[in-house]
């Protein structure tokens, strides 16, 4: 019989002691450097059992702060496909930008659990004021092996409810990272924003990863909200 992996004896350690309340809700975990010494492993051993308990919805990451373990009420909650949606769509109008099929690009491959050759859709949106000014812009990416049967008259409204229609799944939990970003010519071009969004302005990234009650991934999505342009209480729905 194989040995368990270091990162999932460190993570069911972790585990144990947020269950029997050593880590209480929203108490900032040790820093991956000092979790590495303590159990005598690379620090990358420690980031593969962190993601673990991401995955497992017990923890959440924020950018350049830590990460922190999650109310108890929300680690088993079942998730409403309202929740998942980052864009309050009673105020804002999508607009579809682009919408392709191809093959993974690599930074989604370990995140969706996909092999490089495997085919997804890749999504580009944009959230319209009524006044047509620009609120955020996002870019989705779900596997077609997972989610079957997507196409572009489906991408101006939620996608949520569609998956759960279509497939008789529910999404189980989601994961969120969140981030102070500002924008460049890179992110402006491929966020098909040219004009909307000026360089250097300030984006709050939020950066969601959904999973269906089995564990499977089957999004990646990364929304960025315009800050200094509108309220974020008014962009997303909490």
């Amino acid at each position: 019989m194989k040995d368990t992996p270091k990162y999932l004896a460190i993570a069911e350690k972790l585990k144990r002691e947020i269950e029997t309340g050593e880590y209480q809700p929203n108490d900032q975990l040790p820093k991956e450097f000092d979790l590495a010494r303590s159990y005598n492993v690379s620090r990358i051993t420690v980031r593969n059992a962190m993601k673990e308990l991401e995955s497992q919805g017990l923890i959440y990451r924020i950018q350049g702060a830590g990460t922190y373990v999650k109310e108890r009420n929300l680690m088993h909650a079942t998730v409403d496909s309202n929740q998942l949606e980052l864009i309050n769509l009673k105020k804002y109008k999508l607009k579809l930008l682009d919408f392709e099929v191809g093959q993974v690009i690599p930074k989604i491959t370990e995140a969706l659990n996909v092999q490089p050759y495997d085919i997804v859709y890749t999504i580009k949106r944009a959230a319209m004021a009524t006044n047509k000014q620009l609120v955020a812009f996002q870019k989705i990416c779900i596997p077609a092996k997972v989610i079957q049967g997507l196409n572009m008259e489906m991408m101006e409204s939620s996608i949520y409810p569609l998956i759960q229609q279509k497939l008789n799944v529910k999404p189980a939990k989601a994961t969120r990272e969140i981030s102070l970003v500002h924008a460049d010519q890179d992110l402006i071009a491929k966020g098909e924003v040219k004009g909307q969004v000026e360089e250097k302005e300030p984006l709050l990234k939020w950066l969601q990863k959904s999973y269906l009650s089995g564990g499977r991934a089957f999004e990646w999505n990364e929304t960025y909200y315009r800050i200094t342009k509108f309220p974020i209480k008014e962009a997303i729905v909490l």
